[in-house]
């Protein structure tokens, strides 16, 4: 199975990446060429029990992941959660803010979070992210994050 995931902005690789695991048979190898290492996903990968390979190719990487015996199935699913959350910080994983503060959508999708606005993306995306990976993977600034938590801080006071 191939995926190219080139010039698609993180975490869609990642999803893309799981789900087409998830289809995989034991023995069989999923490829993927994309524009950077996949260095967040090597190590879910490795503790998964998938045997994996990266290299660069003309400019571009190719991951090549083997399931093999041992492979557990990679999850995105998240618990779920009250409808109230005892504090929002860095470690909030973004679909449990979803599900606690609905209005949050605006203020992800203001901040740059705009896949969040696909209900797709929201049930798939949200769920294997946290806020802070989010910001990383994003490229947020310190600044620009701060000013997002005090938003959704304020979520909490009312």
């Amino acid at each position: 199975m191939m995926l190219d995931v080139r010039g698609l902005t993180a975490p869609q690789p990642a999803v893309m990446i799981i789900e087409a695991l998830g289809k995989l048979k034991t023995g069989e190898t999923l490829e993927v060429i994309g524009d950077k290492p996949f260095v967040d996903l090597l190590p879910k990968l490795e503790e998964a029990g998938y045997r994996i390979e990266v290299k660069e190719v003309s400019g571009f990487f190719v991951l090549r992941v083997t399931k093999t015996e041992e492979s557990k199935e990679l999850s995105m699913e998240v618990k779920e959660c009250d409808d109230k959350l005892e504090e929002i910080t860095e470690d909030t994983n973004v679909a449990k803010l979803l599900k606690a503060y609905p209005e949050s959508l605006k203020i992800l999708v203001k901040y740059g979070f705009s896949p969040l606005e696909n209900p797709v993306m929201r049930k798939t995306l949200a769920r294997t992210v946290t806020l802070r990976q989010a910001k990383k993977l994003l490229g947020m600034s310190d600044e620009r994050f701060n000013a997002m938590m005090a938003e959704l801080k304020a979520l909490e006071k009312r």
